[in-house]
């Protein structure tokens, strides 16, 4: 029931976003009216190419629909900024409206010169938006309380890299350099490393093998529409461990990683392979930052998850606090187990961020 009502809701704001967007370009120039149907067509038509490219990616691969989808995903990055900024407009008109008790035209000085500036802004947001998605900040956590063997052991989370149509080899090889530069004791993958289609992913393969520390890969739903074995191939081949439902010891460590989607008929999990006695201190990785009473009768010391890219698009950050709450984005405390949910390397969709940058999580035991 409620994955039919958020379908709803974003077919709602999407089509009332191609209005809003529509309303603000003929808003801020009056002059473009003789041609509103070819622009409302264009917006349409950029959203198609998206979706329907976005499709194509998963049921096979070719260059020319490679590079359309990305020329289109960047297309709707704008779009989606013209929507927000769009409603943004006619919120003003509404607001001024009823505070003068005047209908607004679009001709006059006032509203047309909001309309450029909104369109103004529009423009330098999907610019940082753009420059956020491709350039993930680092970001340093200091984890307290911890065994004292532990101390001064680091290691370091990427979530939701989606390499593929949009996030190249040549952009893997800089999360790589960043990452190697840390010097962590090893690197947790929280799962959809891969996106789109299988017939590529070979292309990754030379730059995965760069990473100089351990590398761990939990997999996650974008990871399946692979499909799993070949996400599961593709990361083997690139010398990082798969871990699913399984338990390995990296360091004095004992990681945990939990397939979210592995349950049986009840509900249950199903059996964690090589699972310790309890004796090290124990990380569970979850994709979904769902499960946390699970990871905490793991014993677990701390949970780290993705998934959400904490809405990656003003306003979704909303919907991603609907559905996960507190742990829809950073450092959270469940009955005394440490949780953090990364923002998200990489970015599905639109590679666009207009909240804040993708992440490279360096986690300091001391």
């Amino acid at each position: 029931m409620f994955a039919f009502f958020s379908i709803l809701v974003f077919l709602f704001l999407v089509i009332s976003g191609h209005y809003f967007a529509w309303h603000l370009c003929l808003s801020a120039f009056p002059s473009w009216h003789r041609w509103r149907f070819w622009i409302l067509s264009a917006f349409i038509a950029v959203t198609f190419i998206f979706l329907g490219d976005f499709i194509w990616l998963h049921q096979g691969d070719s260059a020319f629909f490679r590079y359309l989808y990305v020329f289109g995903a960047i297309l709707f990055g704008l779009l989606s900024q013209l929507m927000l900024f769009g409603f943004l407009f006619y919120l003003h008109e509404i607001l001024l409206k009823h505070w003068t008790g005047k209908r607004l035209r679009c001709a006059s000085l006032q509203p047309r010169l909001v309309a450029r500036l909104l369109l103004i802004l529009a423009g330098l947001f999907f610019i940082l938006g753009t420059y956020n998605a491709f350039l993930p900040r680092v970001k340093t956590i200091v984890l307290r309380g911890w065994p004292e063997e532990l101390k001064g052991k680091s290691f370091v989370q990427l979530s939701d890299l989606h390499l593929g149509a949009v996030y190249r080899p040549a952009w893997l090889e800089m999360i790589v350099r960043k990452v190697n530069a840390l010097n962590p004791d090893f690197v947790v993958i929280s799962s959809d490393l891969f996106d789109g289609s299988d017939e590529h992913l070979s292309e990754f393969i030379p730059v995965l093998r760069t990473f100089s520390p351990v590398t761990i890969f939990v997999p996650g739903n974008h990871d399946y529409y692979i499909p799993a074995e070949k996400a599961q191939e593709t990361a083997l081949a690139g010398n990082l461990i798969f871990l699913s439902d399984a338990a390995i010891n990296v360091d004095g460590l004992e990681v945990i990683g939990l397939n979210y989607v592995n349950r049986d008929d009840s509900g249950l999990r199903r059996e964690i392979k090589n699972l310790g006695d309890g004796q090290l201190t124990r990380i569970v990785v979850n994709h979904v930052p769902v499960d946390q009473a699970e990871a905490k009768a793991l014993e677990a010391r701390l949970m780290l998850s993705g998934h959400t890219h904490r809405g990656q698009i003003f306003p979704f950050s909303f919907f991603t606090y609907l559905l996960y709450g507190r742990f829809s984005y950073g450092l959270e405390n469940y009955e005394g187990m440490t949780t953090y949910t990364n923002a998200g390397t990489g970015t599905w969709g639109p590679p666009v961020r207009t909240l804040l940058p993708g992440e490279i999580i360096r986690f300091v035991i001391e």
